[in-house]
């Protein structure tokens, strides 16, 4: 038998595979931002250039011997962007695509209203969640990582990535 738990990362957890001023440009009027986007702790965010596609990657540090049957991302896009696919990668070597490339994915939405004395410091947001089935799933003997690409022109904001993680009882 197995225990089944969620395991979520934060959203500065993200790595880019692609950045720079040529791939990233400023967002929420923060110069500083152009070329690596911007880490808060709501969420982080970044401006795509036109006709760039960048990948962004979320590892995960899990025990070997477990299984990863599905993962879970909140997100939102702004001003056209949109995320184009999404795979798995275990070990470095093992891919495996979790939806067609080149079609927009879609998820529910995952309203969030703050509390009254910090509102004005939270951003406007209409996040939703995906929550995507990893078959065959994976059995952990190495590290793992959620990846997404993101088509610009526009702003995508994680919110976080999660992961259902299955692990032996015995």
């Amino acid at each position: 038998m197995r225990l089944a738990r969620e395991i979520w990362l934060a959203p500065a957890a993200v790595q880019l595979q692609e950045h720079g001023p040529e791939w990233l440009d400023i967002v929420d009027d923060k110069e500083w931002s152009k070329g690596s986007g911007f880490h808060r702790g709501f969420c982080s965010s970044f401006r795509i250039h036109p006709d760039r596609k960048v990948w962004f990657h979320f590892p995960f540090q899990l025990p070997a011997g477990g299984i990863v049957d599905q993962v879970s991302l909140l997100w939102e896009t702004e001003d056209g962007a949109s995320v184009s696919w999404v795979c798995v990668h275990h070990g470095g070597m093992h891919r495996q695509h979790l939806c067609e490339p080149n079609v927009p994915l879609t998820g529910s939405p995952e309203p969030f209203d703050p509390p009254a004395l910090w509102r004005q410091y939270y951003p406007s947001s209409n996040r939703v969640r995906t929550d995507l089935a990893v078959k065959p799933a994976v059995e952990m003997r190495f590290g793992f990582q959620l990846c997404v690409q993101v088509d610009g022109p526009g702003v995508v904001r994680f919110y976080g990535a999660g992961l259902r993680y299955n692990e032996s009882d015995s």
